[in-house]
């Protein structure tokens, strides 16, 4: 299979899109896609967005500052510098996500004895991640048919479960949480358990285990201390 057709298996028979990875794995074309949507999303966004609007709002989420306060750091702020620091953290989130994944699947792999290689579990990685990019096709969608420049981060994140359903304002408990989750995240995890049954041959309840314990001590976590 070549890239475009391991995309669509993912879709339509993603047990035979794994198979070929197994063979042949290979990850630049995902993680490209995946980083360079995004990179192009967010670049589209703050060269529109109303940056006063966009910094005073995000100052005043925090409960903390006082209003001299707020006015300092409004005056220290410019649209270059929360760009292009917010287009580099973008990316280096992206990849380094993607090379702590592999290196727990690396790590539990040796553990259970399912023994593949460092480029394998990327490769796994990063095609199972490529849902994500439905959402960034979202936000760009959003972008060329909104009116308004005062467009909020989460108004952009159009499938986070925040924007969905909850609507818990900026600094409220669980806020940044439910932001974060959308509704692409349960796709991406049964690819996950798909990939790992797959590579492994294994019963469903062990590829769900060695894929989703990390996602369940992550985000159990973080919901206990979000809403404590």
């Amino acid at each position: 299979m070549n890239n475009m057709e391991l995309a669509g298996a993912l879709v339509t028979a993603p047990a035979k899109a794994f198979e070929n990875l197994k063979e042949k794995p290979r990850f630049l074309f995902p993680l490209l896609v995946i980083v360079l949507s995004t990179v192009a999303v967010m670049f589209w966004y703050y060269r529109i967005v109303d940056f006063d609007w966009l910094v005073d709002r995000m100052l005043s989420a925090n409960p903390r500052m006082n209003e001299q306060q707020r006015e300092a750091a409004m005056k220290m702020m410019s649209p270059g510098i929360i760009m292009w620091s917010s287009l580099i953290s973008v990316v280096v989130v992206l990849v380094v996500a993607r090379v702590v994944e592999t290196l727990y699947y690396l790590l539990a792999g040796n553990v259970t004895n399912v023994r593949h290689t460092f480029l394998q579990w990327l490769s796994l990685s990063c095609w199972t991640a490529l849902p994500h990019v439905i959402g960034t096709l979202s936000m760009a969608v959003f972008l060329l048919t909104s009116g308004s420049n005062q467009i909020s981060n989460e108004e952009l994140n159009l499938l986070s479960l925040n924007e969905l359903l909850f609507h818990i304002p900026a600094g409220g408990k669980g806020y940044v949480l439910l932001s974060s989750l959308t509704l692409l995240h349960p796709w991406v995890w049964w690819l996950t358990v798909v990939g790992v049954r797959t590579w492994t041959g294994r019963s469903w309840l062990f590829s769900s285990l060695f894929a989703l314990t990390p996602i369940v001590l992550l985000y159990g976590g973080w919901a206990l201390w979000a809403f404590k």
